[in-house]
């Protein structure tokens, strides 16, 4: 055989190589990219299921102290509400269950604004009368907070 005989076929059959070599790195990229997209949507179905028993337990929650046994642990029996009211660093009270972690805060003011759409003022006004209902549920318990603070604009460091 000649030597150019052999240099095209050494040629030909590095290239082939690579070729395969190429083809074997983007099966592996494709699979490990195929991997991550299902452990996405999993862990997107989990968070949505997870999502969905808090959000049934707490519709169930009747948000009071009291109760013994089982059937009574959503319920409770007594007249006081087991909610903890905290005040926020920059001021909003948010009132919180302690037996569901069921969260109310004040709404957002942009759903109330001069720009707001009639759809989003009814959806600022059900979120405010239902937060004034938390707010408002008779507790022995302490309301807590932290230290108040104002940012002031143009306040020098």
């Amino acid at each position: 055989m000649s030597p150019q005989l052999d240099k095209a076929k050494i040629t030909e059959e590095l290239e082939q190589l690579q070729l395969e070599e190429a083809r074997e790195r983007i099966s592996v990229m494709r699979q490990n990219r195929d991997n991550r997209l299902r452990r996405a949507a999993a862990r997107e179905t989990d968070l949505a299921s997870a999502r969905a028993r808090q959000k049934a337990i707490q519709d169930n929650c009747w948000h009071k102290k009291g109760g013994k046994g089982v059937e009574m642990l959503s319920r409770g029996s007594d007249h006081h509400f087991a909610v903890v009211k905290h005040q926020l660093c920059h001021g909003p009270i948010i009132v919180i269950c302690q037996r569901c972690s069921k969260v109310w805060e004040p709404p957002d003011p942009a759903l109330n604004a001069k720009k707001a759409t009639v759809e989003q003022k009814a959806e600022y006004k059900r979120l405010y009368d239902e937060y004034m209902v938390a707010l408002n549920l008779p507790t022995d318990n302490v309301m807590s907070g932290t230290q108040l603070f104002v940012i002031a604009q143009g306040e020098a460091a």
